[in-house]
């Protein structure tokens, strides 16, 4: 298996509250990407833009491939958004993408 970190892009059709907010991110704990390997990425989980109305997740996966890691990237946003009170209508997610690769997972 190989680590991945995933973009996702998404845009908030409803506010995104401090409680939702807290939520979502109590959520996404664990994919966190902040050392994938050995350098670190300085990224944080949760990008918000334009009025918080515009958000990028990065978050750290286990797959075997670049599209099982999107697939789980996408599944995992989904349940964490949906956690938040976010559905598919109130939460619009874009084409995930891979950002960066730790492949020593695979030698673990």
């Amino acid at each position: 298996m190989t680590n991945f970190v995933i973009s996702l892009p998404g845009t908030l059709k409803k506010e995104l509250t401090p409680a939702a907010k807290s939520q979502l991110l109590a959520a996404l704990q664990g994919t966190d990407p902040q050392e994938v390997g050995s350098d670190p990425q300085g990224l944080d989980v949760l990008t918000l833009h334009e009025g918080e109305r515009i958000f990028t997740l990065r978050l750290e996966v286990e797959a075997e491939d670049s599209a099982g890691a999107e697939r789980e990237a996408a599944a995992v946003a989904t349940r964490a958004l949906a956690g938040a009170g976010f559905d598919e209508d109130t939460a619009l997610l874009g084409r995930p993408a891979v950002t960066a690769i730790d492949t020593a997972a695979d030698t673990a």
